[in-house]
């Protein structure tokens, strides 16, 4: 009894010790947070985006008076923040900017709300042309629709093979077209391509029935931008013919339709395809071009350079740049966000604050997400702003100082290469785990892919497509188009050879929410905080590895059509049953599973294929995807139909109904509830979804 009691006394003083020392190691981190508190503005996103978060998590969409309620809780801890008391100040300003994030995610969805077709309908519309973007076959047509109905939305998007001559942007149009609502996720989490179109604006795709007749000319106000944009793009293919011209017309106007599907595939797969589309690195190139250009012009005559701020002047003249180049590029929401961000670096240059600052980052983030709060999803925004952030948090702490003037060109040359390799390994690290989760692909060598195409793009195709635009009013403008096309063909070249060397791309499923969450904490943990703080950072980073390695995709996807379904037959293999295959879904199926081909039928595997569908079975329990109504369809605990017979008596029965109803539905064998659907419930949707 004695030798028990001081066993117990014992282990109650090294429960108090263990006790004592994490009270003081949690007492170390509050004095070191409250020690950087000036550090604490750079958290304002993070509440911001938490409540846009919480309002798109919800399952049915909140009532309009939840909006005043929010705007009312927003508003009233901003009062409450005038609290004398740091921590009450930290806390409403939390809760303030949590209630704005989701005020204004709900706002936004009430502001684009327009009627959506419920169901496939054929109809004859007409409509003034927004955009045109030319395919291999025809061209892609945006259109503001004027024919009203209750079951056609304001805006279309319609794929057309035969188009009037010379149709510009602002015409009136009249065609006969299959309208569908905008498609949801293949599988359960996956892409939704159905949100992503309510907040562009998009009500309806589809495609036209025969020719497109013009019925309305544009008028002048709405020939300009546009019609100069496609004039361009025309251009520049016929200067440059084949794949360069298409690469060029991209980059000068936004307009990609002429990209070869080749050049998509060697650049996505040589972590290149940022390249192609106009985002902040284009603009900060464009106004950074302007900038350099005169200020310089400004120095070289004496008299001017006493009297002028030459900085000032080239800041202004590179914004005024900058916005001629977004107005070019059609506008589009990515290339806003970066004309944004980039006009804040100017604007400190003309305040003479710090130019690039992770203030500067915070700021703009928070100007993007009240602006436009459903881009917190897209991997525009996301990459973009982990790369940044990324970037500038890692040059405020490690800078290198720069040799002198007479140091040797062999100097200046490695200190460059070093600066780009160190540059670009932080920005892939960094928007790794969103390009492994939206294209489900990391390029292994796209750090020597991008060594040789950034500097390209940075020094000789942007600097030159300046000048060739500048040029193009007199007609001058081929020789140096001509030029920028011997940049563009050296990019294809380096994502040419990245792609052909072994194990170029790397394939891998899609990673959990929480796995990505858990490392845009850390990221963010790293970025801001100094000292012992930061080394925080490797806790999420950790608990992330272990959420992805524990992660079990799938063993069973079909589609809502219930035309096709993957079964899984091993680590990284998937059966194919398609009695009718689709495309689209396929490539999102592959793209989400990290996989870049499927077997058919038959294959070596647990999956058990015969002529009335195929059977998986894992732990006791399993499941059969039925083609047929044979009597051996019901040898399963899950049997999905898509032959519509019978449903078993001793089974979970999917019906292609309740496929049609639900949407598509993914199999885990080994979770308690193995069947999810995109939509858990068959009577309360969102806006942006597939009303039953």
């Amino acid at each position: 009894m004695r030798s028990a009691r001081v066993s117990t006394g014992q282990l109650h003083d090294k429960r108090s010790g263990i006790g004592a020392a994490l009270a003081l190691w949690l007492l170390r981190q509050t004095v070191a947070l409250l020690a950087q508190r000036e550090r604490w503005f750079l958290l304002l996103p993070v509440p911001l985006a938490g409540g846009i978060a919480c309002y798109f998590a919800l399952a049915v969409e909140p009532p309009g008076w939840v909006l005043g309620v929010a705007v009312v809780g927003a508003l009233g801890a901003l009062v409450a923040a005038r609290s004398r008391s740091l921590a009450g100040r930290a806390t409403a300003l939390t809760i303030a900017f949590l209630c704005a994030g989701f005020a204004l995610a709900q706002w936004q969805t009430i502001r684009l709300d327009q009627p959506r077709p419920i169901s496939p309908l054929t109809a004859t519309i007409e409509g003034r042309v927004v955009l045109v973007e030319p395919r291999a076959a025809g061209a892609r047509l945006t259109l503001d629709l004027t024919t009203r109905r209750d079951d056609l939305p304001e805006r279309a998007r319609v794929t057309a093979r035969s188009l009037p001559d010379d149709l510009h942007v602002g015409d009136s149009v009249r065609l006969r077209a299959r309208l569908l609502p905008p498609s949801e996720p293949v599988l359960p989490g996956g892409f939704d391509f159905g949100r992503w179109a309510y907040f562009h604006g998009i009500g309806a795709v589809g495609w036209a029935y025969g020719a497109v007749d013009r019925v309305g000319l544009a008028d002048e106000a709405g020939l300009s931008v546009a019609e100069v944009r496609r004039r361009i793009a025309r251009h520049a293919v016929s200067v440059l013919p084949g794949e360069t011209g298409g690469v060029a017309a991209a980059l000068l106007t936004g307009l990609r339709g002429d990209i070869t599907e080749r050049v998509w595939t060697v650049m996505q797969r040589s972590g290149l395809a940022h390249l192609l589309a106009i985002s902040g690195l284009h603009i900060g190139l464009v106004a950074g071009t302007a900038f350099l250009f005169i200020r310089y012009a400004i120095c070289l005559w004496p008299w001017l350079a006493l009297r002028v701020a030459a900085h000032r002047v080239a800041a202004v003249a590179a914004l005024l740049t900058a916005l001629a180049y977004l107005l070019l590029a059609g506008a589009p929401v990515p290339t806003q966000r970066a004309f944004m961000m980039t006009g804040l670096v100017l604007v400190g240059l003309l305040l003479d604050r710090d130019a690039i600052s992770l203030r500067l980052v915070a700021l703009a983030a928070c100007v993007v997400l009240a602006i436009d709060p459903a881009a917190l999803f897209g991997a525009s925004f996301q990459m973009s702003f982990a790369a940044v952030t990324a970037l500038v948090a890692f040059y405020e702490r490690w800078r290198w100082r720069r040799p002198d003037r007479e140091a040797w060109w062999s100097q200046h040359i490695a200190l460059y290469v070093l600066g780009v390799l160190v540059t670009t390994l932080v920005a892939t690290i960094a928007t790794a785990p969103f390009a492994v989760y939206h294209f489900g692909r990391l390029p292994t060598y796209g750090i020597l892919a991008n060594l040789v195409a950034v500097p390209l793009m940075a020094f000789w195709i942007m600097p030159l497509g300046l000048v060739a635009l500048l040029l193009m009013p007199l007609g001058l403008d081929a020789p140096v188009l001509k030029l920028m096309g011997l940049g563009i063909d050296g990019v294809l070249w380096s994502a040419t050879t990245a792609t052909s060397w072994p194990g170029s791309n790397l394939s891998l499923p899609q990673p959990p929410v929480l796995a990505v969450l858990l490392l845009v904490l850390a990221g963010l943990w790293a970025a801001i905080w100094r000292g012992r703080l930061m080394r925080l950072a490797f806790v999420p980073v950790a608990a992330a590895v272990v959420v992805y390695l524990l992660a079990r995709p799938p063993d069973v996807i079909v589609d809502r059509a219930g035309g096709m379904a993957v079964l899984r037959a091993g680590p990284d293999t998937y059966v194919l049953l398609a009695p009718e295959q689709d495309g689209f879904v396929l490539r999102g199926w592959r793209r989400a599973l990290g996989i870049e081909e499927t077997l058919a039928p038959g294959a070596p595997g647990r999956v058990a294929c015969d002529g009335d569908g195929c059977r998986i079975a894992d732990q006791g329990k399993s499941v059969r995807v039925a083609t047929t109504g044979a009597g051996s369809r019901c040898d399963a605990e899950i049997v999905i139909d898509l032959a519509a017979a019978a449903a078993c008596d001793d089974a979970r029965t999917v019906s292609r109904a309740e496929l049609d109803a639900l949407g598509a539905v993914a199999v885990r064998l080994r979770n308690a509830e193995p069947l999810r659907f995109v939509y858990p419930d068959v009577t309360h949707r969102r806006p942006w979804q597939r009303q039953p």
